[in-house]
């Protein structure tokens, strides 16, 4: 008797493995309140899948209700509102709930789609954010080419003094200047900007220091072309005027 309590726990173990699982797929309970599905109809798909994994294809409403522990009618009923939902379908070669996983697969694609968008939307939300603290001085230049163009500037202008910021790295004084030579020769607009900042670059000022250095070297050398003698001392006061005509041609060059 003693051998036969020890070996019927066994015996049950055994057979409660082999016996084999349903498996219902966790998909199914996630949308089930989207899917519009009552208490009846979530068992009745369970059972419907107990059914097929043990190769019973046509199972019979008593069969179901014997499984589920309910009515018939509730079954029937279940079973019409289900195909008529779409959800599935019932043919002479029984019932297929294919219709089912389709709408699971639709719900789980948006779901991805949208958690995807979010991803995007927070790294954007985070880059600007970033590209923000990086250039502090942003704002302040955003106003300074308001108050300089009489307007308020386009996105696609703010992205240029973005762009000139954070990517090409040029200073909040080197861009200033640059506005203010663009102001002084008459010329507003962001592409004759950009010239100037990038003639600035290529010859690797990188300070309005620098750029007055240069400029002051470049006077002194078309002096001596002409045959005049430069002057060291010379105010920039007094010869902005003259610098502006020759910036323009050396930018033209």
């Amino acid at each position: 008797m003693e051998d036969g309590g020890r070996f019927l726990p066994a015996l049950f173990s055994k057979d409660f493995f082999t016996a084999g699982f349903t498996s219902v797929p966790n998909l199914l309970f996630k949308y089930s309140r989207r899917l519009n599905l009552e208490s009846i109809d979530i068992l009745v798909i369970i059972a419907l899948l107990y059914f097929q994994q043990t190769g019973k294809r046509e199972p019979a409403l008593s069969e179901f209700a014997m499984v589920i522990n309910t009515t018939e009618e509730k079954i029937q009923a279940s079973l019409e509102r289900m195909r008529y939902k779409g959800l599935l379908n019932i043919s002479d070669n029984g019932m297929d709930p294919t219709g089912l996983f389709e709408k699971i697969m639709d719900l789980w694609a948006i779901e991805k789609m949208q958690a995807l968008q979010e991803g995007y939307n927070e790294v954007a939300a985070s880059k600007k954010a970033t590209e923000r603290v990086e250039t502090p001085y942003l704002d302040s230049l955003i106003y300074a080419f308001e108050q300089e163009f009489g307007r308020a500037l386009t996105p696609i202008e703010f992205d240029q003094i973005s762009h000139w910021s954070s990517i090409e790295g040029y200073s909040e004084e080197l861009i200033l200047e640059a506005l203010k030579r663009a102001v002084l020769q008459g010329v507003c607009n962001f592409k004759y900007i950009d010239r100037i900042l990038s003639h600035w670059a290529k010859q690797n000022l990188r300070t309005v220091r620098e750029v007055k250095q240069y400029e002051e070297k470049f006077i002194s050398q078309r002096q001596l072309k002409r045959g005049r003698n430069p002057q060291v001392s010379v105010r920039w006061e007094e010869k902005e005027e003259k610098y502006k005509d020759l910036y323009v041609n050396r930018l033209d060059d």
